[in-house]
């Protein structure tokens, strides 16, 4: 497809592949950050008989890094004639070819956006050679502010238009932010958006691909609200587990101790460095307590202490207690959660029954990650949880 326009161009048959999307960071860890929501797909190979074309230069054109992108569809009968559900969207990236065949990743719309920086067209350096505009956003929802952001970083951009629907523009809230044009270091429009994700009540924040109309493809952005930061959903998937069976297999908990104390700076330096300090020292004080443990958050784009504490308060309410991960193994055709059908940042109720360290019950969690490859199991990773027993 184009990666500008989202038209569909031809089809190609890719023999191998592995692939992933997510919600944002769930890496099991003390120092970790929100972020936001992910797909990729790598380990793409393809022979040149596959690739459209009957010329070196039809073919080059074809898989043109960039201006060319792939869609990824779960197909299954009941999609008949149709493409299916695009899974995977993304850019062509840099491309190796070989006499025999040629390989490359993809780019997703978020690394495609690590690339667009907030900047008023005409203005950086055209002040004597200094900068001197500002974008300010006030009175908005925070997803208003990201909408906003990408619309600057894309369509107000020459040459910077994508198949984007943001549907957030103008959404009213008590959120304000200002990006300088001078601190272009610190402009991308995915760091941004990660910032955004990160603070105490960020929304999740992530791209997924749609069939429009017109029959090519768009992404909508999807965001949650200022009132519940998790991205809405139609139903709520129900999943199993046990010795016996169910409809996940290949369970695996792993466990981590809890950081209590973080330590954020942020603009600045030296003695005029933006400072905070956010702790809870509850297992600390407990009859059988836990040893302190501390970290260092370094967010050198927050220039008021309210953001830089957020930052810090979010980072500590994710790891002030001992977590836990669940990840596990389900087919794709499973009637219990169909590919096409579950995304990443939705809810799950995952009901365990005989683990020999985790309780029975039903743990409500939220599906953080989605993986494969071409065949029809797909690795299941959770958010990071309160552990069952701490």
């Amino acid at each position: 497809m184009d990666t500008m326009t989202g038209v569909l161009r031809a089809p190609i048959d890719i023999p191998s592949f592995s692939w992933a999307m997510s919600i944002s960071d769930s890496s099991l860890s003390t120092t970790r950050d929100k972020g936001t929501g992910e797909g990729e797909a790598s380990s793409i190979t393809v022979p040149w008989s596959a690739v459209p074309g009957d010329t070196p230069t039809a073919r080059s054109s074809a898989l043109s890094p960039s201006r060319r992108s792939l869609a990824l569809f779960w197909w299954t009968s009941e999609d008949g004639d149709g493409y299916g559900t695009p899974i995977i969207v993304g850019a062509i990236g840099q491309r190796k070819d070989t006499a025999l065949d040629t390989s490359f990743l993809l780019n997703s719309t978020m690394q495609m956006l690590a690339s667009r920086f907030l900047v008023r067209e005409g203005t950086f350096g055209a002040d004597g050679g200094r900068t001197s505009s500002e974008v300010r956003l006030s009175g908005l929802s925070l997803r208003a502010i990201a909408c906003e952001v990408v619309r600057l970083c894309t369509e107000a951009k020459p040459g910077g238009a994508l198949p984007l629907d943001l549907p957030y523009l103008g959404e009213r809230g008590g959120h304000e932010r200002t990006y300088r044009g001078y601190d272009v270091g610190n402009g991308s429009c995915s760091k941004l958006l990660s910032e955004l994700a990160n603070v105490d009540g960020g929304p999740d924040i992530t791209f997924r691909p749609y069939v429009a109309d017109t029959g090519g493809i768009r992404f909508r952005l999807i965001a949650g609200s200022d009132a519940d930061v998790y991205i809405g959903q139609s139903a709520v998937h129900r999943l199993s587990w046990s010795p016996d069976g169910g409809s996940l297999h290949d369970l695996e908990v792993t466990t981590l101790g809890a950081c209590t104390r973080v330590y954020a700076t942020g603009s600045g330096s030296e003695e005029a460095q933006l400072c905070h300090l956010s702790e809870d020292m509850t297992l600390q004080n407990a009859y059988d307590p836990y040893p302190l443990a501390e970290e260092v958050l370094s967010s050198t784009g927050d220039e008021r202490l309210d953001l830089l504490a957020s930052h810090a308060d979010a980072r500590l309410a994710a790891e002030g207690r001992p977590i836990a991960q669940f990840e596990a193994t389900m087919d794709a055709y499973d009637s219990s959660a169909p590919l096409g059908n579950i995304w990443p940042g939705e809810v799950v109720e995952l009901a365990v029954d005989g683990h020999p360290s985790v309780p029975d019950d039903v743990y409500r969690l939220r599906l953080m990650e989605m993986s494969g490859d071409a065949g029809t199991q797909v690795k299941l990773k959770f958010d990071v949880t309160v552990a069952p027993v701490y």
